[in-house]
């Protein structure tokens, strides 16, 4: 028989005090955004100064060098670091996508696509007519377009509304056989005739105001974003060459000082209502300015974690990413891995081949026989490669895995289609037929 009594337990939880909720939320800001949140901190706080910011290196160490033969040793930069790049235009934007995605030979030709659009983001020319203007074959031609279609804004170099509005869809995974019936019914839809509609994607009433409200979210004019304004895009961080390595800077251009009022801090006093009042702002105006550090330091150290490991990238470009994941980052730098993906996300880094995602550099790893790893992005560049190549003979997925294979990667037939649908590379079946009726 069990009998009533007293039981204590021990056990241990982190407490988020509001100190370590602050210092987690500036992990998360962009550069525009944490400016913009320390300004509006600094109107209510009292005891805060804003000075401009700039990126000349301070005490604490905001720019450090390292060379590829001793890539554990760091320096404070003794010279003023090189500035930022200025905010890129969207179409400039774009145009650095393409030079990641597309194939050096075949650049030109996506150029001459881009050059073509109309207003609305739509190629009015049929690529038959284009490939005749640029004397390639058409077929390849088309597949550079589809590779354009799914960059963003994805849903420009479509031929149609419809194909803009279904590449939209693919990159969503929501292109299902009732999505593309009801792509192919819009003149139904424009009707206003429901049952017909109902009838022919064979769905309920719900369902179809379901993908209704999802048709209404696409952007049916994609172009448009390349002729307005830009929102301002701050890299965080800077890397350059530097004799033998790289030189990494945190960039605090558009990131302003914080530093306390000493006039406001001589007046802080236990004894008088507004002299507890200014010490609780003391409190905040020191916890923030702790936060703001450990943020710096929190940035350069995976900053520099991730330029070290993808140093041949700074070099030779997408081609050679080395798989990483935020699991190894958290390892080597010590940090939890949800604060490093805090970190990294939303952040760019300005490097020799372009402004980037900081997110760019991490991808799965694929083994070859050899026990070498090699990036699941150059793997996709080597895979446009093949297909670039391949001319009359259109290689099916289960060619292409045996290339892959005999050229020592253990790839597997799956991962290929994925990798193709993912960079908008046609099926052999289709890639045939455009060659047919090209």
């Amino acid at each position: 028989m069990l009998v009533p009594g007293l039981i204590q337990r021990q056990s241990q939880s982190l407490v988020m005090t509001p100190q370590l909720r602050q210092a987690i939320a500036l992990l998360q800001y962009t550069q525009t955004d944490l400016a913009q949140h320390l300004r509006q901190i600094c109107e209510t706080n009292p005891l805060l100064i804003l000075e401009p910011g700039d990126t000349v290196p301070e005490a604490t160490p905001a720019s450090e060098d390292f060379h590829d033969d001793d890539p554990d040793r760091f320096t404070t930069a003794p010279a003023r670091p090189e500035a930022a790049t200025p905010p890129l235009s969207d179409r400039d934007e774009l145009i650095l996508q393409i030079r990641l995605s597309i194939l050096p030979a075949d650049q030109n030709a996506a150029f001459h696509l881009l050059d073509s659009l109309d207003e609305s983001g739509r190629l009015p020319v049929s690529v038959t007519d284009l490939a005749a203007e640029l004397d390639v074959d058409a077929s390849h031609l088309e597949e550079i377009r589809q590779t354009l279609m799914h960059l963003e804004p994805v849903g420009l170099f479509a031929r149609s509304f419809e194909e803009c509005l279904a590449a939209q869809l693919r990159v969503r995974n929501r292109l299902d056989p009732a999505m593309q019936t009801l792509l192919d019914n819009l003149d139904l839809l424009a009707r206003r005739d429901w049952r017909r509609l109902r009838q022919k994607c064979a769905l309920e009433q719900d369902d179809l105001l379901d993908m209704l409200a999802e048709i209404q979210a696409l952007d049916p004019r994609p172009g448009l974003s390349l002729s307005s304004p830009a929102p301002p895009i701050e890299p965080d961080l800077i890397v350059r060459p530097n004799g033998t390595g790289f030189r990494l800077t945190l960039n605090t251009r558009l990131l302003p000082k914080l530093r306390l009022d000493d006039t406001m801090r001589a007046h802080l006093d236990n004894h008088t209502e507004a002299g507890k009042a200014l010490l609780a702002y003391a409190t905040e105006a020191t916890a923030l300015i702790r936060a703001l550090d450990s943020r710096k330091h929190s940035l350069l150290t995976v900053g520099r974690t991730i330029v070290q490991h993808q140093a041949a990238f700074l070099r030779d470009g997408p081609t050679a990413l080395r798989p990483l994941t935020m699991r190894e980052i958290a390892e080597r730098t010590e940090l939890h891995e949800s604060t490093v993906n805090r970190i990294v996300n939303s952040k760019y880094i300005d490097t020799p081949q372009g402004t980037v995602p900081l997110k760019l550099f991490f991808s799965t790893a694929l083994t070859s026989e050899g026990g070498t790893s090699q990036s699941a992005h150059a793997i996709q560049h080597r895979l446009q490669a093949l297909v670039a190549a391949e001319g009359d003979n259109v290689l099916s997925d289960d060619a292409l895995t045996a290339l892959l294979q005999k050229e020592g990667f253990s790839i597997q037939r799956r991962t290929i289609a994925k990798y193709r649908e993912g960079l908008g590379i046609a099926k052999s079946s289709q890639r045939k037929r455009l060659r047919r009726t090209s």
